[in-house]
């Protein structure tokens, strides 16, 4: 299934978005009218594409649209942005962009942190948040930043690892883990560097609080970057908040368990008012 796309020019970037049903002529934005909206942000490093196989679900019943941010995957720009508030503001503008007034916000791993971020600070635009492998703080181990800074100044070869999937997936399904490789070399090592910085210092754990907005946490039992144990972290602070932890699931979850991805997403926005 081929995903309709298009650049949508916000604060003098030229954005990729990814979305289901029909396409329109360039400057025209998509109608997003069916269903519930569905603005889907990914994690650090990443691009909108790491949604694709919730968006071709989802565009049955609803209106996903996922993007690269400035300087990820095929969107403008050299650099990316310097941190959760800063990429949680370009959520706010992109929606603008969009006429989006308010939606249901999907967020994974650093992504996660974003629209938590934007929940707390943005309440009336969120109708539920959907949160996959996040967490309100990160570990990120001072020899990873070393590494991607190595790779960033030229000093080392860009690392593909099988870090983040789960021992089944890298057994029985290694095509998942190689689509993520070729993901990876679509955003500059820069980017990924700053983007590991803006990660390091994030710190969620008592802004999130505040969020009383209906939400839905997903955790692989697999992940060593995002720990189930980080869930319920996140769980135990947002009032009334449904954490869900999938079996055979790494950090990828949303293209390494899609199934029970989609699942989980089509209960949540059923119970929702």
């Amino acid at each position: 299934l081929r995903m309709p796309t298009k650049f949508i020019h916000i604060k003098g970037h030229a954005t990729y978005i990814h979305y289901a049903g029909k396409t329109t002529l360039p400057d025209v934005v998509p109608d997003l009218s069916k269903g519930r909206t569905i603005v889907m942000v990914h994690g650090a490093g990443s691009n909108g594409h790491a949604w694709h196989k919730q968006i071709a679900h989802l565009g049955n019943a609803h209106s996903p649209v996922a993007f690269d941010f400035p300087g990820h995957g095929r969107s403008s720009s050299i650099e990316g942005l310097k941190s959760v508030r800063e990429y949680a503001d370009f959520v706010a503008m992109l929606m603008d962009a969009l006429q989006i007034k308010s939606a249901v916000i999907a967020g994974h791993s650093f992504g996660g942190a974003i629209v938590m971020d934007f929940a707390v600070r943005y309440p009336k635009r969120v109708e539920g948040l959907m949160l996959v492998a996040t967490g309100a703080k990160f570990n990120v181990p001072a020899d990873a930043l070393e590494s991607y800074r190595a790779v960033m100044m030229g000093r080392a070869p860009q690392a593909f690892t099988t870090d983040g999937y789960s021992p089944r997936t890298i057994k029985e399904n290694f095509d998942i883990v190689r689509e993520g490789w070729m993901e990876q070399i679509k955003t500059d090592p820069r980017v990924r560097y700053t983007d590991l910085l803006a990660v390091e210092q994030t710190d969620l754990r008592a802004d999130i609080e505040k969020i009383s907005t209906p939400t839905m946490i997903l955790a692989g039992v697999d992940d060593p970057i995002t720990t189930a144990a980080d869930a319920e972290g996140v769980g135990s602070k947002i009032k009334g908040a449904k954490i869900e932890v999938i079996a055979d699931g790494g950090h990828m979850l949303p293209f390494e368990r899609p199934a029970e991805v989609n699942a989980a997403f089509d209960n949540f926005l059923a119970r929702l008012k």
